[in-house]
């Protein structure tokens, strides 16, 4: 008598969550006499390892989005989750210090710092691991286009492309899942911007980092893996 041959399959490996996922999203702000809603019941997955770029008109909703995938605010509707998790079960606030690093258009920089300061700071806030912080700080300054005399520069004796290097070098040294940034290039000259765009593809592909920009740079998101177009409160890829 010959033993039975299973027909059973084993079981499928279950496929990891997006890192983040966007559903059912929407959101109103309310004025005096009205209330617009500049975002409705989008639903999109970002995968990690991939550089993304969300282009549209002014007034679109870009920041909006930005603001609600990086837990700086809360939707009207829907749901953000970090690994299959909703944010408000992880916490914004943990969410923002833990997973999170982002680029803000308006810098928002310590004022009362050099930009060296200003990394390393980030870096002691966000717990990272890393035996010479100053040293790493340079190193992200360096490679973004700032040398060590500015560096060591109080940051509003900068320029504001300057700033806004030093706002890039700051969301790096983060050693995070997410990265988000709001026209990171804008004040930049096109060889600094070129170079700001490897480091964005590099922490993608090499890093295996979620990289997400919003921008009008039709060179910036020529570069990117994949664009999403944000138009009348939804989202399309191409």
């Amino acid at each position: 008598m010959t033993d039975a041959v299973s027909t059973d399959k084993p079981p499928a490996a279950e496929t990891a969550p997006p890192v983040l996922k966007l559903t059912g999203l929407s959101h109103t702000y309310t004025g005096q006499r009205r209330r617009t809603t500049v975002l409705k019941q989008i639903d999109y997955s970002f995968e990690r390892g991939v550089f993304y770029t969300i282009l549209g008109p002014s007034g679109s909703g870009k920041t909006t989005l930005l603001s609600l995938a990086s837990g700086l605010d809360r939707p009207t509707a829907g749901t953000v989750a970090f690994d299959g998790v909703d944010l408000e079960e992880i916490g914004l606030g943990r969410y923002r210090n833990r997973h999170v690093a982002t680029v803000f258009q308006q810098y928002n920089l310590l004022t009362y710092m050099t930009a060296v300061q200003n990394v390393t700071t980030a870096m002691e806030i966000t717990k990272v691991r890393a035996r010479h912080k100053k040293a790493r700080a340079l190193e992200l300054l360096e490679q973004v286009g700032l040398d060590r005399h500015h560096a060591t520069r109080n940051v509003l004796r900068l320029s504001g492309g300057q700033q806004q290097r030093v706002a890039i070098a700051r969301a790096l040294a983060c050693d995070v899942d997410i990265l988000f940034a709001d026209e990171p290039t804008g004040n930049l000259d096109e060889d600094t911007a070129e170079g700001i765009i490897r480091i964005f593809r590099d922490l993608a592909h090499e890093r295996n980092k979620c990289v997400v920009v919003v921008t009008h740079s039709q060179q910036l998101a020529a570069r990117s893996d994949r664009t999403l177009t944000l138009r009348r409160g939804k989202v399309s890829s191409r």
